[in-house]
């Protein structure tokens, strides 16, 4: 039998086995949000030190020579990223078409109006009318798509 049809669930006709590939990167990404989440234990420091000095985990690259370990940490931070929902706060730390800020299915950036210009250095605070202290609709319905204003 093929692996995919053994691991359907048994009601639909497989075994039940779970995807390993699935799996692994779950674990990974567990490991991953415990160095995210606890950055002053030894093994966050040293891997600080090692591959992401002046940058965060979230931004940390392979850099040169990574380990297998940084390897399949690095895989588990992918699938760790795709949960965060950013928290906006004033915005001026939101960067608007990257950082997950809309919550759908799953965390997400805004989609861009078709007919406008993208500016990816734009922040969630360049759409905030700071007199007013809320949204500037405005400048919302110039950059972003119709479904995604609410």
């Amino acid at each position: 039998m093929a692996w995919q049809k053994l691991c359907k669930e048994k009601e639909n006709g497989g075994l039940g086995f779970h995807d390993l590939k699935k799996f692994n990167q779950s674990l990974l990404a567990k490991q991953a949000w415990r160095l995210w989440n606890s950055p002053n234990s030894l093994v966050a420091r040293i891997l600080k030190a090692r591959y992401f000095p002046r940058s965060s985990f979230l931004e940390g690259c392979v850099g040169r020579r990574p380990s297998y370990a940084w390897r399949s940490i690095l895989h588990g931070r992918e699938l760790m990223q795709k949960g965060l929902l950013k928290e906006i706060g004033n915005g001026e730390e939101s960067r608007l078409w990257i950082d997950n800020w809309i919550m759908d299915k799953v965390p997400r950036p805004p989609m861009y109006r078709q007919d406008a210009m993208v500016d990816l250095t734009l922040n969630v605070s360049d759409l905030i009318d700071h007199q007013h202290g809320g949204w500037n609709l405005h400048r919302v319905r110039e950059v972003i798509a119709d479904e995604d204003i609410n």
